[in-house]
């Protein structure tokens, strides 16, 4: 069984999730709300152990920390036209709110000339000892990386 990191919550609203596996051959970030879902591919293996890296680093104390990835897929819509959809997860401690931790996913579509807002999926305060216990077996089961070639 491939290794996958993941938070998910419950409230008034419904189901949420940020949930990164293995698919085929990328690693795939999934965003979920009550109201909808999408998948996202990272560019490649070594990012995926940056987040590891990112929620195991989390700091206990309050201080500045946050690590960003951009994600996208392009793929044809139902038109025939190209539809890019692209998005921002961050992992993070809030400055403005007590350095309280946070994930957050924020997805944008774009075709022709248009761009639009897609899913947002904020997770405040998840459960950090989890995520970081997640992180620590998601990283020693993880084959190492080749060695990069001269």
């Amino acid at each position: 069984m491939d290794p996958t990191l993941h938070c998910r919550w419950h409230n008034e609203d419904g189901q949420w999730a940020l949930t990164v596996s293995h698919n085929g051959d990328d690693w795939e970030l999934f965003a979920a709300t009550p109201h909808g879902s999408e998948r996202l591919p990272f560019a490649n293996p070594d990012e995926v152990r940056q987040l590891a890296q990112a929620l195991l680093d989390l700091p206990a104390e309050p201080e500045p920390y946050e690590f960003e990835w951009q994600l996208s897929r392009t793929e044809l819509a139902r038109t025939g036209r190209e539809l890019t959809r692209f998005a921002t997860f961050a992992v993070g401690l809030d400055p403005t709110d007590g350095h309280r931790p946070y994930l957050a996913y924020q997805s944008y579509f774009h075709w022709d000339q248009t761009t639009a807002l897609g899913l947002e999926v904020i997770c405040e305060d998840p459960p950090v000892d989890h995520l970081r216990a997640q992180a620590h077996a998601f990283l020693t089961s993880l084959p190492c990386p080749p060695p990069a070639q001269p």
